[in-house]
């Protein structure tokens, strides 16, 4: 290992992630008039930590996409030809609405069954989320060395029943799938 010292990227990927995925959504999910389409927020987060409104229920923050660390745990290899110091991030992006709100992305009034909307959903945000492997280039703060996104990865889609926070989003009635991926940084 060289001597980084400055190697936690986690909050600048996250909203170069999300910042990626405001760029490449389908313009009905981002600023379309139709409430049930159009997306209650993209952030950084968990909807587990949302604070919740006097007042309101968890479907009314939906349809709504979360990006947040997956595991704690850091992984760290030597790449390239100059053995430069590469970093793995595991993130997890999570999509929940409600069953009235997993309509076709034609705008068609008659929702889809969970299980077909479930990957529809996926193959439109894995588009938008993997249209530029490295993330426009987002600018990465160090204290003592230059770092850069070289890479997306694609990981996993997991339905409703392979989340681990699964029991959550069940409760309440959402529609659930997660996105898991790792975003490899290079100190340079």
């Amino acid at each position: 290992m060289s001597a980084t010292t400055d190697f936690v990227h986690d909050e600048e990927i996250v909203l170069a992630v999300i910042a990626q995925l405001d760029a490449n959504l389908p313009a009905l999910w981002t600023s379309g008039s139709s409430p049930i389409l159009r997306l209650g927020c993209c952030q950084f987060g968990d909807l587990r930590d949302e604070p919740l409104p006097a007042g309101k229920h968890w479907r009314d923050l939906c349809p709504a996409i979360y990006v947040r660390l997956n595991r704690s745990e850091r992984t760290a290899e030597r790449c390239g030809l100059g053995g430069k110091e590469a970093q793995i991030v595991p993130l997890r992006l999570v999509h929940v609405r409600t069953r009235e709100q997993c309509l076709p992305l034609d705008g068609a009034r008659m929702p889809l069954p969970p299980a077909r909307a479930r990957p529809r959903y996926a193959k439109t945000i894995s588009q938008a989320l993997f249209s530029n492997r490295d993330l426009g280039n987002p600018t990465l703060t160090t204290a003592d060395a230059s770092a850069r996104v070289v890479e997306l990865r694609p990981k996993a889609v997991l339905y409703e029943e392979d989340l681990g926070d699964v029991h959550f989003a069940t409760v309440h009635g959402l529609v659930a799938l997660g996105i898991d991926f790792e975003v490899l940084v290079r100190t340079q």
